[in-house]
């Protein structure tokens, strides 16, 4: 397995944490929430499409290569 294909992987792997973390800290609306803990939510939500997108250009870019 090329390095480059392990790698995206990986990266798809996160980008898969970071929609479900991001759902459940943007979403949630309880009493005791730090704005920071917020934003971070937010942005991990939004951000979690082009990590993905990254993750298989990768995948792609190691298959090509053999």
């Amino acid at each position: 397995m090329n390095i480059n294909k392990k790698i995206g992987i990986a990266i798809i792997l996160l980008a898969v944490a970071m929609f479900v973390l991001g759902m459940s800290l943007f979403s949630y609306q309880g009493p005791a929430l730090n704005p920071v803990i917020s934003k971070i939510g937010m942005w991990s939500f939004l951000l979690w499409i082009p990590t993905i997108i990254l993750g298989a250009i990768l995948i792609f870019i190691g298959k090509s290569k053999k």
